[in-house]
Parts: C-alpha cells; structure tokens; sequence
C-alpha cells in the first residue's frame, strides 16, 4: 500500500509540527486528522475527533522525502461496536481502545491486559525511538505524579519522582542546589540549579513563580549590618535587597508532560539497565491499575545496552556545561578585579598619596 508524501504533517491538538522519523497516529474516520504519540496516548483530542474513531499509528509520521512507516508491533482491540463506524475502511488495523473524549480530568485508559497484548511491550523500537508501551507508561506515571491536571510538576514532585526511582541525591539536579545563599533562599537556588539542566538538554518546562516566607540570610551579613547601624539600617543598602527579602522568588521551572517523556528518555537510553531496577522498584511503589497482573518488569523491553548515540549527546552536554562554568567563574573573577580596581582608584582621588599597583 503506497501513501502520499506530504510536506510535513502538525499534531490536530497540540499543532506542533510531527517530524517525519517520529510517530504519528492517524484518525481513519475524521478527515485529514492527525496527532502526536503525546496527544494521542494523552487523549488530548480536539473536535471531531472521539476515542472510538477507527486510527493507524505510524511509527514514522513521514512527510518531505521519508515516506510514512506504519507500525508493526503494536496491539489494538476489536471496536467494542457491533456495527462498522460509517464511512471506515474495513481492511485497516484494529482501532484503538474506547478512550472518554473529554481531557478533563486524570487520564483513564484500560490496562495492558486490555489491549490484546501479551504482557509487558518493548519500550524502544530498534531506531530507539519510544514506543507507544513507553509513551502510555510515561503518561501514566506523569498522571500519578499530577492528579489535579496541572499539565507540569513543580521541582518538589519531581524531585520526589527521582527519590522513587532510587536517585542518590547528587543524581538529583534539585537537591544538589539546595543550598541559600545571601541574596535567594535554599529553595530558589534548587530551581536555578534545575533550570540549567532542563536547559542544557533542551528539556519541554514553564517557568511558574515560587511564592514562600521572606527569605533568612544565612550568611549573616544582614545581621552584622542591622547590629552596626541600628535603626539607621534599611534593607535597600544591601544589593538584591528588593528580592532577598520577598515572599515571591523566581523563576520555578516545572517539567511538562513531554519534558518528562524527554528526560526519562534520556536517562533509559544512557543507562538502561539501571533504569529496569528503578522503573521496577517505581511501579511496585505506585501500584498503577493499569500494570496490574503484568508481573514484574521484564529487562528484555528496555534496550540490551546503552544507545551510542545518547552517550554522545551527554558527552557532549556535559562538556559545554564545564567549558559554560569556566567561562563564568572567570568572567566573576574578571568582574571582582574591576571592582577593587575601582575602588581603589576612588580611594587615590580623595587620597594625597599616590601609589602603583601592579595585576598579575
């Protein structure tokens, strides 16, 4: 069966371009209705297009010059109709499970077992790009972690994820920056800390406003200053004052539903056989409905080794964020050595002595 080579195909929901080598799920009853892996599995469907609609999934979207791949090893019920959808071809694949067609609200899809698949799927394709398996535990696990529906997790829910999954603390980008500072208080440093590394790896977050208690320095020096001029003292005389001393620190960067698919991607490609002990120790704390009766997570449906591919883009990650710290630590020692320049040439001008400084 031949397919149309279209210039690119866009997500009907979320109306982001699909790129032609990731999957794409196709509405065989609504015209021209196409979704990502994420709306798709996410049940973030758009007018007219319901959760019973007969579909294929692609496992590569095409578009340009790749022409679409349908999946292979996917596993889809029978329509729970007795009677044909009208207008639906009859030779396609099994349609997906009856999905509610409403987003409100937790999402809520039948288990596995349901599915007609025979246990737990592989994650991975052999291209290692996610399979839809991957895609729904993720969603799910995000769900669990998100039950009022925001549509991202603060830090403090996703740190809790990473402790569930048996991440040491300096494996945890969060915990490793929660140390205050003079001028932001424990947790605003954590979000910065954070925020780099979803940055560094281009990971899908918001940026939310952190609103808590004025912030304590823990350094001291408001303190020494308050002791040495008494009532004279006014916050304003220290720098950062304005925001030290505020109940609304940012910005708090949140994780998305697709940032989470993104990150914990990475992490099972780079380590996956890590990432079976904590993905079994995680669904044994969850206990999600879904996974009932599968049994335990089977190693076989994470990749045999690491992807070479992956380890280079962390490779190379990690080497531009040391050449990035060096480039700013001496960029502040640059700065401080200005600084006392300047205020030692403000000295000499009220001074009558002159002196010769040498920099080295």
């Amino acid at each position: 069966m031949s397919y149309p080579v279209a210039q690119n195909f866009n997500c009907d929901s979320c109306r982001q371009n699909i790129a032609p080598t990731n999957p794409r799920i196709h509405c065989l009853v609504c015209p021209d209705y196409d979704l990502c892996a994420n709306c798709g599995l996410g049940e973030r469907f758009t007018h007219p297009h319901l959760g019973l609609h007969q579909t294929q999934i692609f496992k590569h979207s095409g578009g340009g010059n790749q022409v679409p791949l349908l999946a292979t090893n996917y596993a889809t019920p029978p329509s729970t109709s007795s009677q044909p959808l009208a207008n639906t071809p009859q030779n396609g694949p099994p349609p997906l499970p009856p999905r509610r067609a409403s987003v409100l609200g937790p999402i809520s899809t039948p288990p596995l077992a349901d599915q007609g698949g025979a246990g737990w799927q592989p994650f991975f394709f052999p291209d290692m790009t996610p399979s839809p398996t991957f895609v729904t535990l993720m969603n799910d696990i995000f769900t669990y972690l998100d039950p009022t529906n925001n549509g991202n997790l603060v830090p403090e829910t996703f740190s809790r994820f990473l402790d569930d999954m048996g991440y040491l603390p300096h494996e945890n980008a969060w915990k490793q920056g929660l140390q205050a500072t003079f001028g932001l208080s424990k947790e605003s440093m954590a979000d910065k800390s954070l925020k780099n590394a979803f940055d560094l790896f281009s990971i899908d977050h918001v940026l939310l406003q952190r609103v808590q208690p004025p912030h304590v320095d823990p350094t001291g020096i408001t303190t020494q200053f308050q002791r040495v001029l008494g009532s004279a003292f006014q916050p304003s005389m220290l720098s950062n004052a304005a925001t030290s001393h505020s109940t609304v620190q940012g910005p708090m960067p949140a994780i998305t539903r697709k940032g989470f698919i993104e990150i914990t991607t990475i992490e099972v490609l780079s380590d996956p056989s890590k990432e079976w002990g904590n993905f079994s120790r995680l669904l044994r704390k969850y206990n999600l409905p879904r996974y009932a009766g599968l049994g335990d997570l089977p190693r076989s449906v994470l990749p045999a080794a690491p992807d070479p591919a992956m380890l280079q883009r962390v490779a190379g990650v990690a080497a531009y964020a040391k050449q990035k710290g060096e480039r700013e630590i001496q960029a502040a020692r640059d700065n401080a050595m200005l600084a006392e320049r300047g205020r030692q040439n403000a000295i000499d001008l009220i001074s009558d002595n002159r002196y010769t400084y040498r920099y080295y």
